[in-house]
């Protein structure tokens, strides 16, 4: 069983004062990165769901890629 830790609550507001903004304790970048596992599972049978989000994100990586000007170097073309 985990018990939550709020016990750094206690110290935020002087972090805060002394470090600025608690970017650290932030969740919501990593929380709407959820909603993209979810868009590339909805193409999955079920049966290798890794497999088929790895191979969407590979796709996208490569079309992400090729789109903001990226090139293979092919050392037999001059």
């Amino acid at each position: 069983i985990s018990k939550p830790k709020f016990h750094f609550l206690v110290h935020l507001p002087a972090y805060i004062r002394h470090f600025g903004p608690a970017i650290v304790f932030s969740t919501e970048r990593y929380e709407s990165f959820n909603h993209v596992f979810r868009l590339s599972c909805i193409h999955s049978n079920r049966q290798a769901p890794s497999r088929d989000t790895c191979r969407i994100f590979s796709h996208q990586d490569t079309v992400k890629y090729i789109a903001t000007g990226g090139y293979w170097y092919d050392p037999t073309v001059k």
